[in-house]
């Protein structure tokens, strides 16, 4: 017998006038949307793009299942930090849309083996990343992987500037 797993995820939004919305969910604070990426400067300031959600989705969901794999092939993860870009393209009388979503995250490991095993993984990940079967669009996966031997001096990471917060 074939075991299935079925599993909803419920949000509502709640228009607040203008181009303003609350993104609730029963398992998340709220979040507040501002207008599309689509119209330069347009999204207030704390609030959220609906296209940065879904490259925020992107990028979290390609962390998770990472890690998944990571642990079925019992490799150990040191340091793991991404930045996400996707690219929309709008041209006068057609519906904008999204030409590639790039991941771009930069993992440490202990060994050279695990290295090539975490390379192996994220070569596979976009036919596995379900957002890939949403979106039409396979996301690319660019990552720096290094390998942190126990006694070497570990390389002082700097955050990618789009992950610094304001």
């Amino acid at each position: 017998m074939t075991s299935v797993t079925v599993t909803e995820y419920e949000t509502r939004l709640y228009w607040q006038g203008d181009h303003g919305a609350v993104l609730t969910s029963d398992r998340a604070p709220p979040v507040p949307i501002g207008l599309p990426l689509v119209e330069p400067g347009a999204t207030e300031a704390g609030r959220w793009a609906p296209e940065t959600l879904l490259v925020g989705a992107v990028e979290g969901r390609t962390l998770l299942a990472f890690l998944e794999r990571a642990r079925e092939a019992e490799v150990s993860i040191l340091f793991y930090q991404s930045c996400a870009v996707a690219r929309l393209v709008a041209s006068p009388g057609q519906t904008p849309h999204l030409t590639d979503i790039i991941v771009r995250p930069h993992v440490a490991v202990a060994t050279d083996a695990e290295a090539e095993v975490v390379r192996r993984i994220f070569s596979e990940l976009p036919a596995h990343c379900f957002p890939s079967s949403v979106i039409q669009i396979s996301p690319r996966i660019e990552p720096v992987v290094e390998t942190w031997h126990a006694r070497a001096a570990r390389p002082v990471v700097r955050e990618h500037p789009s992950l610094a917060l304001p």
